[in-house]
């Protein structure tokens, strides 16, 4: 096993040959290969990487036809989206070695607000009274996205406003799509493609205050769903706080589909949050 260097934000490395990512913030391992070739030998590297820095949990998203190696382990399931891997479902799997994440208090609270997101009435476009565009971000942006990211987002697994940490994701791939008012980014979002599929992870969702409650954030989703469908993505899933109903209600009115719950997965403002799957499928 090659050595893993120790990080406070998620970093990305390779341990036998597949890759995860980690960080010291949220006390995790993210799996981020979805094709494992020995399930048994790969899980023993990692719980020796999270013991010797001393982390809490390792998550990975799996195939469905690996599953059982990894439940043997301990491993527990957490979401699942149906068909991701065309004939076999993505399974977001966890091994909890710090025991106090494995259960949350609020569990009951967070399953109401998935029921009451369900219940909201599907999105319809609207008319804002401002000029709006929504369009792809390139790196003339970074700057404005640095700031917003700056407002939106104080605590978190990334140094998302970091302008040097923008620049690298672009230039690694990661897409910016954001709502610019006259000029100026209001709002934006970052999509992730799946190496391994034809999909990709939509995250970093951000409105500045004074733009929020508008419909601009939903408005802003449903144009990247037309970008990614341009592009022949055929599955998108995100991951917001369990805790925010008017968010989990913008991807319910999406038609998203809940996939399940990622318990005290990552550390927010110095407490450890849990965050709910939602996936949409756009192609057939």
């Amino acid at each position: 096993m090659s050595a893993v260097a120790s990080s406070y934000y998620d970093c990305d490395e390779i341990v036998e040959f597949n890759q995860i990512r980690h960080g010291q913030l949220n006390s995790r391992i993210y799996v981020t290969d979805s094709t494992i070739k020995t399930p048994n030998t790969f899980h023993d590297a990692l719980v020796q990487v999270a013991l010797a820095q001393g982390y809490g949990k390792i998550i990975a998203k799996v195939k469905g036809s690996q599953l059982v190696s990894f439940l043997k382990k301990g491993y527990k399931i957490e979401a699942t989206v149906p068909g991701y891997f065309g004939s076999e479902d993505a399974v977001f799997i966890s091994y909890f070695l710090d025991k106090n994440r494995e259960q949350s208090e609020f569990s009951q609270q967070y399953d109401e607000i998935v029921a009451e997101a369900l219940k909201s009435n599907p999105w319809h476009p609207g008319k804002f009274n401002e000029p709006v565009q929504f369009r792809s971000c390139n790196l003339t942006d970074i700057r404005a996205l640095s700031k917003l990211y700056g407002h939106v987002y104080t605590n978190y697994s990334s140094p998302v406003s970091n302008e040097e940490f923008i620049k690298t994701s672009m230039n690694n791939g990661v897409q910016y799509y954001c709502a610019d008012y006259m000029g100026v980014i209001v709002g934006c979002l970052r999509v992730e493609l799946d190496a391994d599929t034809s999909n990709a992870r939509i995250y970093d969702l951000g409105v500045m205050t004074q733009f929020q409650n508008q419909g601009i954030a939903s408005a802003l989703l449903n144009k990247v769903k037309q970008f990614l469908q341009q592009q022949d993505i055929k599955y998108v899933y995100t991951l917001c706080l369990a805790t925010s109903l008017p968010v989990n209600k913008i991807f319910s009115q999406q038609k998203y589909e809940f996939g399940g719950r990622l318990t005290n997965n990552n550390r927010i403002e110095d407490e450890f949050k849990s965050l709910n799957l939602w996936f949409k499928k756009l192609a057939e």
